[in-house]
């Protein structure tokens, strides 16, 4: 069956972001009889700045799907009308009629804890691998590990390694065996001064956004 592909603006401000849902779109991801995120071929992509948009905008001639990508100017009216279809770690998404619009609430992750669970979901996505490392845990030998610090785990999940906000697993390496004790029973945690980086969160809340967009949600908006 031959479909028409449909035309979708991105507007933008962080052009690496508009490229990697770009990226994804364009990508060549599905297989015999499963569609992955959207349909190959089905969408037309144009990237305009907030700038071209808001030109755009002005002269009244925009009859395509539009996609925001962040805080762009005059969306703070579109998020009250939208219908929310994606909720999670401060990350949102949903549209209204023909636009759609992604937009984050860093304040929404509030301790350390919460920002390694979102970290460990985003870690899990193809996201270009300079936007998971802008914040970065350090190394922490699990000996070194004060009794405090094992009482304020809450688990070791992440790539096998990693100890969820500041604690550790007693016995980590009993709990994860060889593979912990090769990479020199050490666990990756996130400091206080990593937490307070907020316009680096917001950036990684953004491709994490994209990402789960272009896989739970935009194929349902094109055909909206």
């Amino acid at each position: 069956m031959f479909y028409e592909p449909q035309t979708l603006i991105i507007v933008y401000k962080d052009e690496m972001l508009a490229n990697q849902m770009k990226k994804l779109i364009e990508t060549k991801d599905d297989s015999e009889g499963t569609v992955t995120g959207t349909r190959d071929k089905s969408i037309n992509v144009v990237t305009w700045t907030e700038k071209v948009w808001l030109a755009n905008k002005k002269a009244g001639n925009i009859t395509s799907k539009v996609l925001f990508l962040g805080g762009i100017k005059g969306v703070d009216t579109l998020i009250p009308v939208i219908d929310v279809k994606f909720e999670k770690h401060g990350v949102r998404f949903g549209w209204a009629g023909n636009q759609a619009v992604l937009y984050v609430k860093p304040s929404e992750i509030k301790s350390i804890e919460s920002y390694a669970a979102f970290h460990a979901d985003l870690e899990a996505l193809p996201a270009p691998q300079t936007i998971k490392d802008v914040i970065k845990p350090h190394l922490v030998p699990v000996k070194d590990a004060t009794p405090e610090a094992e009482e304020q785990h809450e688990e070791i999940e992440y790539k096998g390694i990693i100890a969820r906000g500041r604690g550790f697993l007693k016995k980590a390496g009993e709990a994860i065996g060889d593979t912990f004790a090769d990479l020199g029973a050490k666990a990756m945690v996130f400091s206080e001064e990593n937490f307070k980086n907020k316009k680096a969160m917001e950036r990684q809340m953004l491709f994490y956004g994209v990402i789960c967009l272009y896989n739970e949600g935009l194929e349902m908006f094109m055909n909206a």
